[in-house]
């Protein structure tokens, strides 16, 4: 069967928009003849649209539960999309029921399903309120703050991982002169594993540590508006790092607009590389140099883990899933090992 992300690469478009398109999504703000694209390659690939509920029997239910911001925007939450299109494939393969629900929209004891995709980070408070709710259902939660770990299943990754990832390879090109641009972390990340913390640690030991150049914005809906901000900032400093690393994909591309507003070019003046391996930052120009840290495989490990949880193939003991980012290299780094 032929997978929303196969489409999406071939339409060279996002496996959301593919999603969406698919089911006739009109919130979807795309253009028909970006829609009639997405169903002609889809029919060359054969795409078969899965039948109604009503005409294939379903085997299993399951609801994602997510907070209302989670899929606010297509680019600015571009990982949460990859996530639940990953989702959406396993589920679509399994011939289970998805249904879609946001924490603040729930009406107490609801959930009507036989397991839950806990989609994004949580307080411990949120946790607590949510739980009622879960009752006895099986959870897999998919983000790094992960509560009650010893109740529920975890796919994730290492913000450290990722980090180190990103940090190597700026090394590797011959940069140490190099600033973090991010949002404030979720509540409790930094006891799960900060993005912030572990660039400051890695940082620090290799005596490379700028303080003034580590800029961090609010949580907002614009994540892109924020990276824009945040590098017209870092260009009104003193002296300037070689290079950047962007907490996510969206800040990497608003960042990528100040410096060029400022006249500086991506990579000759300055290097990026962002995180997270979401679609966008292929497209952009240059195209970007992202960790990729799996959003859409993550998605369907969780769905992998429930369907293991309904057909009781394995022992009753809460499970923790890593997937190991990988390098996406492109055009947005370059190589200052031979410059004066």
């Amino acid at each position: 069967m032929v997978t929303i992300k196969e489409i999406a690469a071939k339409a060279k478009v996002s496996p959301a928009a593919v999603s969406r398109a698919l089911r006739n999504d009109e919130t979807l703000s795309l253009a028909p003849e970006t829609r009639a694209h997405i169903w002609a390659v889809a029919s060359e690939l054969g795409y078969v649209r899965p039948a109604s509920a009503s005409k294939e029997k379903l085997n299993r239910s399951i609801t994602i539960v997510h907070k209302r911001q989670t899929f606010r925007h297509q680019i600015d939450s571009s990982y949460y999309f990859a996530v639940r299109s990953g989702i959406e494939d396993m589920c679509a393969k399994g011939k289970i029921k998805l249904s879609v629900v946001a924490m603040e929209d729930m009406v107490p004891r609801s959930l009507d399903s036989d397991g839950i995709v806990l989609v994004g980070n949580y307080t411990r408070q949120q946790y607590d309120m949510l739980l009622p709710e879960f009752r006895n259902l099986p959870v897999a939660i998919v983000g790094i703050v992960a509560h009650y770990r010893s109740r529920f299943d975890h796919v994730s990754y290492s913000n450290f991982d990722s980090t180190s990832l990103a940090l190597e390879y700026l090394f590797q090109k011959g940069h140490r002169k190099i600033a973090y641009l991010g949002v404030e972390e979720a509540p409790d990340t930094e006891l799960f594993g900060s993005r912030r913390e572990a660039f400051i640690s890695i940082m620090r030991q290799r005596g490379e540590l700028h303080p003034e150049w580590i800029l961090e914005s609010d949580h907002g809906n614009d994540r892109v508006e924020r990276g824009y901000s945040m590098a017209k900032a870092l260009t009104s400093q003193p002296s300037l790092p070689t290079a950047v690393f962007c907490a996510n994909d969206p800040i990497a591309l608003g960042a990528l607009n100040g410096f060029l507003e400022h006249g500086l070019r991506v990579p000759d003046d300055v290097s990026i590389v962002a995180h997270d391996g979401s679609y966008p930052t292929q497209h952009s120009i240059p195209p970007l140099t992202t960790v990729d840290v799996h959003p859409y495989q993550l998605g369907v490990e969780a769905v992998r883990m429930l369907q293991q949880r309904f057909d009781k193939q394995v022992p009753k003991i809460a499970r923790q899933l890593l997937l190991y980012p990988t390098l996406i290299e492109r055009s947005s780094v370059k190589d200052i090992r031979n410059d004066p």
